[in-house]
């Protein structure tokens, strides 16, 4: 399966070790993750916010191993109209790369579907990939 990781998703799973965390190593070792360049930038921005962190090691390896693994495509030239225009980076991405979006963002993904591209929560991917 393709996967699309929303940035929170990414910041969870440096911080405890939990669902996110889980839902992060499963994508790696078991999918294919699909990113573009400006979901990496976007990581990598708030990676280096939280550089003074307890947190900042763990989340620098998630990074270089997505870095690393991960497909990188351009994003589609589709508008989705969420309330946050700075998402609509990873539905069009998802569309691209035909994968589903994980992100524990409810107030900006509301529906389970955009287009072609399913939205679950990490711990939705986790208890459907089992």
């Amino acid at each position: 399966m393709r996967v699309v990781l929303d940035c929170n998703v990414l910041v969870s799973a440096g911080r405890t070790d939990g669902t996110c965390r889980k839902a992060v190593t499963k994508s790696i070792r078991q999918h294919e993750i699909v990113v573009s360049q400006q979901i990496l930038f976007e990581y990598m921005n708030v990676i280096d916010r939280n550089r003074s962190y307890p947190f900042f090691s763990i989340l620098k390896t998630l990074y270089r191993d997505i870095e690393n693994l991960a497909i990188v495509v351009e994003p589609a030239n589709l508008k989705f109209g969420l309330r946050d225009s700075s998402d609509e980076v990873y539905l069009a991405t998802a569309t691209a790369g035909d994968a589903i979006l994980i992100t524990g963002n409810k107030n900006d993904f509301t529906e389970p579907r955009y287009g072609q591209v399913v939205v679950w929560s990490p711990r939705k991917f986790l208890d459907e990939t089992e």
